[in-house]
């Protein structure tokens, strides 16, 4: 069947240009409800619904067009990109042009935070991980996953069992690596949980984000998880989570994740409760345990170090 279909689409991560010259053929790498990925050489390019929001190697359409493109794709098409029509074509006569994008800047800017602000929007964002409907894949029981949301709420919490020790090594991993060896961290991490974005994976980028977007805080974990990737990365986890974390040792993140982050340092209002909701969209779990990590991050990086300003 031949349907000559034209798409354009909206938006598109800076990254996405480089990637496609670099590699201009790919193959239709994973096909979801209405979003897809493409992988070109060994990156990947995810398009769906620009409302979704915009991963870091991601390009936005309209929700109408993404849930039509992503019925006419399966799995294994080869697809190519056409330098001179800025498009890329698909079989059948299908094509996405990038000719009108807006391209989108996802590398999240190092920025001076404001201890109450902070310490206010953690605590708000704590209880409602703890209070509402919010799944994370972290725990395995229903009260492990509430213990560990306590856990972020309670410092003193006994860490006696072991997903709760296990992420007081993460915690400890972010702020003083001192005896810790980051491999045995990672190993139990990254990969961990069900999905295409393992929980343990999910938490560590928004652990990432933080330390990204505050100033003055140590990007020796970061470092560590760069090192992690490039040496057991592909043996470990997905090529999905792998990509995420990739993006996240650049300081690049999801659109909804870097909104997140910028109104942490801000009062607590309509923009910082819409960013919430956005992040509760990602995925089943990716939202709430990408939430615990950027609370992770938090307790690990800024209140530990200025236990006199939180504890």
């Amino acid at each position: 069947m031949f349907y000559s279909t034209g798409m354009t689409a909206l938006a598109a991560s800076n990254d996405i240009h480089l990637i496609l010259k670099k590699s201009p053929k790919g193959y239709v790498h994973s096909v979801f409800n209405s979003s897809f990925n493409l992988a070109f050489g060994e990156h990947l390019v995810h398009i769906g619904a620009l409302e979704n929001g915009l991963a870091p190697f991601g390009i936005g359409m309209d929700q109408e067009s993404s849930q039509l493109l992503t019925k006419l794709l399966r799995v294994n098409e080869e697809v190519f990109w056409d330098e001179l029509s800025k498009s890329i074509v698909f079989p059948r006569g299908i094509s996405l042009s990038l000719s009108h994008v807006e391209w989108a800047n996802l590398k999240l800017e190092p920025f001076k935070y404001e201890l109450s602000y902070v310490k206010d929007n953690y605590a708000f964002i704590a209880e409602k991980l703890l209070q509402d409907d919010w799944h994370t894949g972290l725990g395995e029981t229903e009260e492990e996953k509430k213990r560990i949301i306590r856990y972020l709420l309670e410092p003193e919490l006994s860490t006696d069992s072991v997903v709760l020790d296990k992420l007081k090594s993460l915690e400890i991993l972010a702020y003083d690596s001192d005896g810790l060896e980051a491999e045995k961290v990672f190993d139990y991490w990254i990969g961990r949980g069900l999905g295409l974005t393992p929980s343990g994976d999910d938490c560590i980028t928004g652990m990432c984000a933080v330390l990204s977007a505050f100033e003055g805080t140590d990007q020796s974990f970061i470092q560590y998880v760069k090192s992690y990737l490039a040496e057991r990365g592909r043996k470990r986890t997905t090529h999905i989570a792998l990509e995420y974390l990739l993006y996240a040792t650049e300081n690049k993140f999801h659109s909804h994740l870097l909104g997140l982050c910028y109104v942490m340092n801000k009062p607590r209002g309509s923009e910082f409760l819409e960013a919430l909701e956005e992040m509760k969209k990602i995925g089943h779990t990716s939202g709430a345990d990408t939430l615990v990590g950027v609370l992770l991050g938090i307790k690990a990086a800024v209140y530990t170090q200025k236990k006199g300003d939180y504890y």
